[in-house]
């Protein structure tokens, strides 16, 4: 079997492993984007910033949700009271809630909603919350109290995460940043010395080859340096 024989083979079983790899992330964070590529990193870029704003927001919102509650406020008064406090994008998102909640719309319904369209686990956490005590009764002031508290260890969680796995996240970088500047090094220092990379069959099968399984590799650092929290 010749060498170019085993170069496509090679990058076709490495096609295929990056294929696998690489389809949940395509399912999740390219769906529905921009396909120009520079204006789906703006457009993951700014839903990542906009996510993570929501998180920061939350606990705070919540208590003073729960604080409205305990002066006799209802659950929707509660809500329009705090939305008009907190910035964006929380306070849009709560906006929304009472403004559907004044139509007629269960309040806990509408956020299960924005928490699905904002995908959002912890808003939607709150919105189960509200439609519980809608159809149970209960202390609404005890459920959220805990769910303030669930937020808040969960969010500490993450933070001691983002520290402790900040050294790999840098290897990771270090890593796959490697290749492509010896490359462009030895090419600076040698022109032509790495042509047949590009030029001969053998070659771009090989850079094919290493491409995807440069994608599979940070695909799977990535995974490694953000591991999910779950209480």
């Amino acid at each position: 079997m010749s060498s170019t024989v085993l170069a496509a083979s090679a990058f076709g079983g490495a096609a295929s492993l990056g294929a696998v790899q690489l389809a949940p992330f395509v399912r999740r964070h390219i769906h529905g984007r921009p396909t120009n590529p520079v204006d789906r990193i703006k457009a993951i870029r700014t839903e990542r910033a906009r996510s993570s704003a929501i998180e920061d927001q939350l606990a705070p919102a919540l208590q003073l949700i729960v604080g409205n509650l305990r002066v006799g406020r209802n659950v929707v008064a509660s809500f329009s009271e705090v939305a008009e406090a907190v910035p964006e994008p929380l306070g849009g998102l709560l906006r929304e809630v009472v403004a559907e909640a004044k139509l007629g719309t269960p309040a806990g319904e509408v956020l299960m909603t924005v928490a699905e369209r904002e995908s959002n686990r912890h808003l939607a956490i709150v919105a189960s919350a509200l439609v519980l005590h809608g159809r149970h009764g209960g202390s609404l002031v005890e459920i959220l109290e805990t769910v303030i508290e669930t937020v808040e260890e969960e969010d500490r969680l993450r933070r001691d995460l983002r520290s402790v796995t900040a050294d790999g996240r840098l290897s990771a970088v270090v890593l796959l940043a490697m290749p492509p500047v010896v490359l462009v090094f030895v090419s600076a220092m040698s022109p032509g010395y790495a042509a047949p990379l590009v030029t001969t069959p053998l070659g771009i099968a090989m850079s094919g080859t290493a491409a995807v399984l440069g994608a599979v590799g940070w695909r799977w650092l990535h995974r490694l340096g953000n591991p999910e929290i779950a209480l």
